[in-house]
Order: C-alpha cells, then sequence, then structure tokens
C-alpha cells in the first residue's frame, strides 16, 4: 500500500511541475554502492526498492517493484541490458518471457487494465567481485500488443 501512495504522489508532483521527465529516486547510497533509476516510461512513473541495500553483490536482497497497468497482461515479455558506463556495446542483456498463455510464471499473469501489481523477487549473487565501476541498466517489459507496460533505467555504482 506504501508503494501505491508513493507512485500517486511522484504522478501527482509530475503533473503539478510539468517537467517532461520523472524524477531520479535513489533506491540505496551507502559506502559501498548507490542506486538511482527513472521511469522511461513517458506516461507513469514506477515503484522500486531493494531490501537492504546490500554492501556486497553476494548479499541477499530482495527487489520489489510495483505500477498501475494501464493495459492488461496475459502475456509479458521483459528485456534487460546492463552496460559498463563507456563501453559500446552490453555487457550482459537478456530476453525473457514472464507471462505466456498458458505458462503464467507469476501471479500478476493475467491482470487487467488499472490492476496495481508488484513483482517481488530475490537475487543473491553467487560471485563478489571487488567492483569499482558504474553500470547502466535498461528494463522494459511489454505486452502481447506490444504496449508498454514498465521501463525504467537505473544507474548501479560502485565504490
Amino acid at each position: 500500500m506504501w508503494l501505491f501512495l508513493i507512485l500517486i504522489m511522484v504522478q501527482m508532483n509530475l503533473v503539478q511541475s510539468q517537467n517532461p521527465q520523472w524524477p531520479l529516486h535513489t533506491v540505496c547510497d551507502t559506502e559501498r554502492i548507490t542506486v538511482t533509476y527513472r521511469s522511461c516510461d513517458p506516461l507513469q512513473d514506477v515503484g522500486f526498492t531493494f531490501l537492504p541495500c546490500p554492501e556486497r553483490l553476494t548479499d541477499p536482497i530482495k527487489i520489489r517493484l510495483a505500477l498501475i497497468l494501464r493495459q492488461p497482461i496475459h502475456e509479458l515479455y521483459s528485456s534487460y541490458e546492463l552496460w559498463l558506463r563507456g563501453q559500446s556495446t552490453p555487457f550482459l542483456n537478456q530476453d525473457e518471457p514472464l507471462c505466456l498463455p498458458h505458462f503464467p510464471r507469476f501471479k500478476f499473469c493475467g491482470s487487467r487494465r488499472g490492476e496495481i501489481i508488484t513483482v517481488e523477487s530475490s537475487f543473491k549473487s553467487k560471485t563478489d567481485i571487488p567492483l569499482k565501476a558504474n553500470f547502466d541498466l535498461k528494463l522494459h517489459a511489454t505486452n502481447q500488443d506490444g504496449f508498454l507496460i514498465a521501463c525504467v533505467n537505473a544507474t548501479l555504482s560502485f565504490h
């Protein structure tokens, strides 16, 4: 519920300010890592959190994303690219179906327009590389009709 209220407040702020970009959100900021993001969807912002903010890549974290659906998601396809800042090709990239017609992998598969969906996942890296670098992460998801469901540009800075 708190994430929904934040989404509404952020959207109201954008309408009042008439700023063409969504605000830059800080997910975590520690001595080891800083993670910021901005929605790249021109029509809505998204809520995104890490719990807790990791000090090392091997620390387990819970990732949560919340948004209000503008279109139904009977099928949902995600794509991400991880870029090492300054490089001309992605460090990692992956396209993955999250919801298919007869294979709903997540409880939000089949959600309708106007519903609030929350996606929660856990992550823990198997290796802890002592990084001191900046990465750009581009995430987007589209539905069966090609409508943009979510779009996020994030920056991960390892100090």
